[in-house]
């Protein structure tokens, strides 16, 4: 007897919760982009958008930490952070001396400054997507122990985007930090991430580049 050619696939019912969650996770960033999107239709005011931005990202990114800088000169000066596990959402540098003090894009030489992801980030004008900041020999990591260490924190692995506006050159960078899965354990940062990254680093070149 030939066995019937057409029997429908079966599908386990983990594959159906995991492909749910999927979708309801696609839909909910979506309706935030959306979000953003129409505030940015009614006001180009920066400082809210940026703090609003941030604190979307981070939440739809599924990460612990977002971050905002912006080129000022061979500087790159923070604009706001987001830390959920922190509870931090800072507005300011923090003066010279503080945990977000400027980062520099050139020596005194006008040599590059490519240790700091940051830097990097800017003078590559591309993604650089860091799975584990233990181990990355050719950056500085002095800045992220000094984080850590003031603020009880424990960095695991960042993405780190060029802000530009219509494909000009990067006026600052778009960072995240920490990703975490459903259950909330540390995990790379895969091209899901990144794909959602590029869409909101386009949104605050919008916003700096319109709103001042």
């Amino acid at each position: 007897m030939q066995a019937p050619t057409n029997v429908p696939e079966i599908v386990s019912p983990e594959t159906v919760s995991a492909s749910e969650q999927a979708f309801r996770a696609l839909r909910e960033q979506m309706r935030e982009l959306n979000a953003l999107c129409t505030a940015m239709s009614q006001s180009f005011e920066v400082l809210p958008m940026e703090r609003r931005i941030v604190t979307s990202s981070a939440r739809m990114a599924g990460v612990d930490g977002c971050s905002l800088y912006r080129r000022e000169g061979d500087q790159l000066h923070f604009r706001v952070v987001k830390s959920t596990s922190l509870g931090l959402m800072a507005v300011t540098d923090f003066g010279e001396d503080g945990v977000f003090k400027p980062i520099e894009l050139a020596d005194a030489d006008g040599t590059p400054c490519r240790q700091a992801v940051a830097a990097r980030t800017v003078h590559e004008n591309d993604v650089v997507n860091i799975s584990d900041v233990t181990r990355m020999p050719n950056y500085d990591a002095s800045r992220i122990a000094q984080f850590d260490q003031r603020m009880g924190y424990d960095t695991r692995s960042i993405l780190s985007l060029p802000v530009s506006f219509n494909g000009g050159d990067p006026i600052g960078v778009l960072q995240f930090v920490n990703a975490k899965n459903v259950v909330g354990n540390h995990v790379p940062f895969s091209s899901s991430h990144v794909q959602l990254a590029r869409s909101l680093e386009a949104l605050v070149g919008m916003l700096w580049t319109l709103g001042g």
